[in-house]
């Protein structure tokens, strides 16, 4: 039995970059590498870093290609990871904590279907409503897939929902999105989260408190939704959101590790200049989205 990791990039060039980021980190932590494998819309040089390159027939260029990896993961046994993560531990200890979960999986929760929380209500189900049992509640940064006819059923399911959206109701995304798709077809085939073991994970748009150095794997957080836990002294990988990795905190750590990752010292003067001109860049990003956005506001007006 075949089993790898797997991520997506398709459309903007950055993303092709940003998971390459993501291999290099994989690999700098992993003691034993597993195949890592890309599905894309062509071959570039960050590719060719890949061990498997998976080409995919008519992208979206959107998240809403994730949809499409029950049919395009390239083992047997499968984690997905964004293209927008970098890891900080050795992520081959997922391959544990999925041991025992169903076909598609991912970290998260199953909530009660009258908890009045996750991605959905069971009386705004439609059709499916009479199997849902629970609610799965995750972040889409990573999937369990494991290759069987239960998984090609749930495909299936994904399709059909996707084409009948606006049927159902989600507390979120009026617009498909893989999360509210994939909770609502978990859900009806009887697909759990895997939950009570979930590790550590930095939703990187939610913190409250971010300190990071990939060099020797340091994730120091805080998250508004997990506010009891104070700060989170570790985490196994970083999801930044695609948004985010032009930000300071992200560049800053990829920088870092394309230095170590080509055999290079990362000087404290060198570092300091660059996390300069990165900071410099990233203000310079921002004062142009808001001369952006009050433009925009005034021609409105």
């Amino acid at each position: 039995m075949s089993r790898g990791f797997v991520t997506i990039a398709t459309g903007n060039h950055n993303f092709y970059r940003i998971a390459a980021n993501l291999l290099r980190s994989y690999r700098y932590f992993a003691q034993k590498p597993e195949p890592f494998a890309i599905i894309c819309d062509r071959r570039t040089r960050e590719t060719d870093l890949f061990d498997q390159t998976v080409i995919l027939e008519n992208p979206g260029f959107s998240y809403l290609d994730k949809l499409r990896l029950p049919e395009y993961a390239p083992f047997d046994e499968t984690i997905f990871l964004d293209a927008d993560s970098l890891a900080y531990q050795d992520l081959n200890a997922f391959w544990d904590l999925f041991r025992d979960a169903d076909d598609f999986s991912a970290f998260g929760k199953n909530l009660p279907p009258d908890s009045g929380a996750g991605w959905f209500r069971k009386e705004d189900t439609g059709v499916y409503q009479d199997r849902i049992r629970y609610i799965p509640d995750f972040i889409g940064g990573v999937y369990f897939l494991r290759r069987t006819e239960k998984l090609e059923e749930f495909s299936g399911i994904c399709r059909h929902i996707l084409g009948t959206y606006h049927d159902y109701r989600f507390r979120q995304f009026a617009e498909p999105a893989d999360e509210t798709v994939y909770a609502l077809a978990m859900a009806a085939c009887d697909f759990r989260t895997v939950g009570e073991r979930s590790p550590d994970i930095c939703f990187y748009p939610h913190h409250t408190y971010f300190q990071s150095d990939i060099r020797s794997g340091t994730v120091r957080y805080s998250s508004r939704y997990q506010k009891k836990r104070g700060v989170i002294p570790e985490a196994y990988l970083v999801h930044w959101g695609s948004g985010n990795t032009k930000c300071a905190d992200y560049l800053n750590d990829a920088f870092r590790l394309r230095r170590i990752c080509r055999g290079k010292t990362v000087r404290p003067l060198e570092m300091k200049a660059a996390s300069l001109v990165i900071r410099e860049i990233d203000a310079a990003r921002k004062v142009y989205r808001a001369l952006k956005k009050k433009i925009k506001a005034g021609r409105k007006n």
